[in-house]
């Protein structure tokens, strides 16, 4: 499929050009070339689809930190006041973690697996996010993801077998050895590493050091416990390539504080994620925001609006060239035509970005093909979708797979072929009595059938880190309780839950002036 759009095309290439009245030719996967409309197109364009956007081309945005087996969840207030000061005392079994956060999501993951990561993936396109790190582990392979799957994405330009390895448990020495031995062999690690204020936290990466894991490939996420003599370290035995994630909204929601980012930026890149939705912004259009009141309120301005908006795309896609083995995070020749349309909120392309909305949200390419987006935009692109409503309006988004690379299984097809509208059925279905419904996906297995099921990555843990194997029991089952499914875009009742904070995080009130 070739495909040409018109608009304004911010680059985020090598010399950050913003080409106005720009045409963005796009063949298959790829960006052919970006340039004036006015000039000639490349041979073979003659008869490819034009689509006049009339907004602001950006690359897609890439959330590099997120938790998809939770994203339907609400927020979650924590069970006391003052703020924790690592990840191992609020998702553990003396808190309220496990009632409103881990057993809905362990539901869901049985009896809703498909209908709950395709939500999860609606709800990241809906702010202009095509590819997203955070796949909890299947059963079986979902297939056709509507956005790209940062872990499991493949290329056949990839180094390796598996290009990117990913944990949210502590690993062992002996596993960081197994980790460090795939960055050697070209492969990156995501990681979440030293994530609180303890001055203790900072042994996960004094540990990571010692197994030889400091390396170019390493992705660390939160890193908020970390000093600069931390990231000097790490920078130079990463030789200048070590990646940082920076998830400002959770950590000021959990701990009052968050990751040094000058001090970071310093020796690493830097980039964003919106975690997951008990304790995150729905999607990172709201994580942009975080991002620049904590810069205002607390750095006095260090970071300016085009580097903020390189923490959602030209630096993810730096992290991931490497073990994809594709540009990505950057409108240039031979990128990957992942594409983010936006209707200008600032004449700035820059301050436009950080102040869209998800009403701003035009359309949504992945790989050349259209995504999401306004209906006359989508239709003038090829592709019909499904109607939606998104932050009162209408919008469409193409959530089945193309007949041609649907897969042969019935099971796995009807998972690749299940729309907007049957998933949340599922999903509601759940939610209304996940007894009933856990049991009735219970029962399938026994008789042989495997079906396709989520494993929650982000388990409860003891005081001293270490993950709790658990499965719900019928008892568990009989009290649970599990919320409405929440909407896809940020809207009132998103932020009168944000307004009732602990104290620590009342920088966050802020957030309803941003939308």
């Amino acid at each position: 499929m070739q495909l040409i759009l018109t608009g304004v095309a911010v680059t985020f290439d090598d010399d950050r050009h913003v080409v106005r009245n720009a045409a963005v030719y796009i063949s298959g996967d790829t960006i052919e070339a970006i340039q004036p409309a006015s000039k000639a197109p490349p041979a073979g364009y003659a008869n490819a689809t034009r689509v006049s956007t009339d907004g602001f081309i950006y690359p897609g945005l890439i959330d590099l930190h997120s938790h998809l087996a939770y994203n339907f969840l609400p927020l979650w207030s924590a069970p006391r006041d003052e703020p924790y000061d690592n990840r191992y005392s609020w998702a553990n079994p003396t808190t309220t973690y496990g009632r409103d956060v881990g057993r809905p999501a362990e539901a869901m993951g049985i009896a809703a697996a498909a209908a709950a990561l395709r939500y999860a993936e609606v709800k990241a396109v809906v702010g202009g996010v095509t590819a997203i790190q955070g796949s909890p582990p299947t059963t079986r392979p979902f297939p056709g993801w509507m956005v790209r799957n940062v872990e499991k994405e493949k290329f056949p330009t990839q180094p390796a077998e598996q290009a990117i390895f990913q944990s949210v448990i502590p690993k062992t020495p002996d596993d960081l050895e197994v980790e460090a031995g795939h960055m050697r062999g070209g492969s990156s690690f995501i990681y979440h590493l030293a994530e609180g204020t303890s001055a203790k936290m900072r042994d996960e990466y004094a540990l990571i050091a010692r197994n030889d894991c400091a390396q170019q490939g390493l992705i660390g996420i939160h890193c908020t416990a970390l000093e600069e003599s931390d990231y000097a370290k790490w920078n130079k035995k990463a030789k200048g390539a070590g990646t940082v994630v920076w998830s400002p909204f959770s950590n000021i929601w959990l701990y009052g504080d968050t990751t040094d980012v000058v001090s970071a930026r310093k020796h690493m890149r830097v980039c964003l994620g919106s975690d997951w939705s008990p304790s995150g912004t729905r999607n990172l259009l709201g994580e942009l925001k975080v991002a620049e009141l904590w810069n205002r309120a607390n750095l006095s301005g260090a970071l300016s609006p085009l580097e903020l908006c390189e923490m959602v795309t030209r630096e993810p896609g730096l992290a991931l060239e490497a073990p994809w083995g594709r540009v990505a995070g950057r409108l240039e020749p031979g990128a990957l035509a992942d594409i983010a349309v936006m209707a200008p909120a600032s004449p700035n392309p820059y301050r436009a970005l950080l102040a869209a909305n998800e009403r701003n949200v035009k359309l949504v390419l992945v790989g050349g093909e259209p995504a999401y987006g306004v209906g006359s935009l989508m239709k003038a692109a090829g592709v019909t979708g499904e109607a939606i409503t998104v932050a009162g309006v209408s919008r469409r988004v193409r959530t089945k797979l193309p007949a041609d690379r649907l897969p042969e299984d019935p099971d796995l097809r009807a998972a690749a072929s299940l729309s907007w509208k049957a998933g949340m059925a599922r999903m509601e279905a759940v939610r209304k009595n996940p007894a009933r419904e856990v049991q009735k996906a219970r029962s399938k297995k026994a008789f042989g059938v495997e079906p396709l099921e989520f494993v929650p990555d982000m388990p409860e843990f003891t005081d001293a880190g270490v993950p709790r194997t658990r499965r719900l029991d019928d008892d568990e089952l009989a009290e649970l309780a599990i919320p409405p499914i929440e909407p896809l875009a940020h809207d009132k009742a998103w932020f009168d839950a944000v307004d009732r904070c602990h104290e620590h995080a009342t920088l966050l009130r802020q957030l309803r002036t941003k939308f």
